[in-house]
């Protein structure tokens, strides 16, 4: 794997790789002792617009791995840059852009990897991240159902479906009927209710500028309690960690710490495979 840019064309085994390698990879992030190895000599450099989870974890799994990193951001011109890190001899580069042209005009052109941080259409380091976090969560990928709701990160909903559909499981997505503007992806239900009744665990995926949070979610303050348990039992919830009960409260089975270190596993991970390439 010299580059990764999304997951449209992984297979079921590529995707085992990757979290395999990753849940070793947590071992360090999580240990006392946080040394590999793996990326001794190498220079990781990315750009990103501002600081983010997805360039926190790049810094900390490039030093996890004992490589070099350094970042740059809110520059204009965003592939000259990576062409300049290229020219200087960078081995890795992460990009987040919106751009997905540039990106693939990026991986036939430079001789250093490219690893999509984040782009219009995909987000493979996020979707791994999920991933991983439901093995974790709930033993494994196979026969779940996944529901998403929010309408703001929509890139991940197309790479999280075709991923689950490789362990026979479901990505369901919440969208309230007057939704004309988002575009549908995977199995799209308009009854919240519904969509709820026997999640095996819920993704929050946010919500757009201006966005209702009481159509999107069942409440104005959030997902409401009387939603929730109509999932799963202890049905892990990715993307927020409250719930309403009267009040907002801290969602007792929320997936935000863990899903923080698979983040920095995978990136780790993904790091490793390009440079055995």
């Amino acid at each position: 794997m010299k580059n990764l840019l999304n997951l449209t064309n992984f297979t079921r085994n590529d995707l085992q790789q990757i979290l395999e390698v990753a849940t070793q990879m947590r071992r360090i992030a999580v240990a006392d002792y946080k040394k590999g190895p793996q990326l001794m000599g190498q220079m990781v450099c990315g750009v990103w617009k501002t600081p983010c989870l997805s360039s926190t974890a790049f810094q900390l799994a490039s030093a996890y791995l004992s490589g070099n990193f350094c970042p740059v951001f809110g520059i204009d011109d965003e592939y000259a840059q990576c062409l300049t890190f290229d020219n200087m001899g960078a081995n890795v580069l992460v990009v987040r852009s919106d751009n997905d042209n540039m990106l693939r005009n990026l991986a036939e052109q430079t001789r250093a990897g490219v690893i999509n941080g984040g782009s219009a259409q995909f987000d493979p380091i996020g979707v791994l991240a999920d991933l991983m976090t439901l093995r974790v969560k709930l033993d494994g990928l196979n026969n779940l159902n996944v529901l998403a709701v929010g309408n703001r990160d929509v890139n991940k909903i197309a790479e999280l479906n075709g991923c689950l559909q490789l362990f026979g499981s479901d990505l369901i997505w919440y969208l309230p009927p007057d939704d004309i503007t988002t575009v549908r992806r995977g199995i799209v239900l308009d009854n919240i209710s519904a969509a709820f009744a026997g999640a095996d665990a819920v993704v929050d995926i946010g919500l757009s500028s201006y966005s209702s949070a009481e159509k999107y979610y069942g409440s104005a303050a959030g997902i409401p309690r009387e939603l929730l348990g109509k999932a799963a039992l202890n049905c892990p919830l990715l993307g927020c960690g409250t719930f309403v009960d009267q009040v907002v409260k801290e969602y007792p089975h929320n997936a935000i710490s863990l899903r923080e270190s698979c983040y920095v596993a995978v990136a780790m991970a993904v790091l490793y495979f390009l440079q055995r390439s």
